[in-house]
């Protein structure tokens, strides 16, 4: 777990101005503790990626949550699909399985 003053650190880019923001608009969601506030591994970056988005490519306010969405929705149907796999691979299915998509996609039949 992070402080406020961690992250600033650890962010070049960041002020204490956009972290805020991004905490008031739910992009981060740090936690309370005995601490104060702290951030987690992925409060951290994403942070890193908002400061890329908004600083290197220019990217505004209004589509950073757009942006952050899409990548959650990637993230769990990501998580999804290692779940589905490993139960298709427990049951001796996976490989077949896996043969099978490949080949259609192959085949152009996705």
């Amino acid at each position: 777990m992070m402080t406020e003053t961690d992250i600033l650190t650890r962010i070049d880019r960041l002020t204490h101005d956009r972290l805020t923001l991004c905490v008031t608009r739910s992009w981060v969601r740090p936690r309370r503790s005995q601490q104060g506030v702290v951030y987690d591994d992925t409060d951290l970056a994403r942070l890193r990626l908002i400061v890329e988005l908004t600083e290197d490519m220019a990217v505004n306010d209004e589509a950073v949550p757009l942006i952050l969405n899409l990548i959650d929705e990637v993230t769990t149907l990501r998580r999804g699909m290692r779940t589905v796999e490993g139960a298709l691979r427990a049951e001796g299915l996976g490989e077949r399985l896996l043969a099978r998509i490949t080949a259609m996609q192959d085949d152009g039949r996705e």
